[in-house]
């Protein structure tokens, strides 16, 4: 029983941390997990909270790969996209070294 000695070791300020932060948490089980969680923090405004979690969508890029995967897009007009933005960024990098 190892495992318990290890809880045990934990200082008490650390174990009283941990169960106020489990407390805190929603047991809200879906079909599909979700990578971005928002938990509204004491005495915080909904407007705030909703914030938050709109800059965490961001972050994770959610509402770019919805919008990817949202209809299927044949290998070789993807190819002809990466192909057409190499060439956009090449033509772009000579241009700056022609100013310069």
């Amino acid at each position: 029983m190892s495992y318990r000695r290890e809880q045990d070791r934990r200082p008490p300020h650390r174990r009283r941390q941990n169960q106020q932060r489990t407390s805190r948490k929603l047991n809200i089980k879906s079909k599909k997990p979700s990578h971005v969680t928002t938990y509204a923090k004491e005495g915080e405004y909904p407007e705030r909270t909703i914030k938050r979690f709109l800059k965490k969508c961001k972050k994770e890029k959610v509402i770019e790969q919805y919008r990817k995967y949202e209809y299927y897009e044949k290998p070789s007009l993807k190819r002809h996209r990466a192909k057409k933005r190499r060439s956009a960024l090449i033509k772009k990098a000579n241009e700056e070294n022609k100013k310069t």
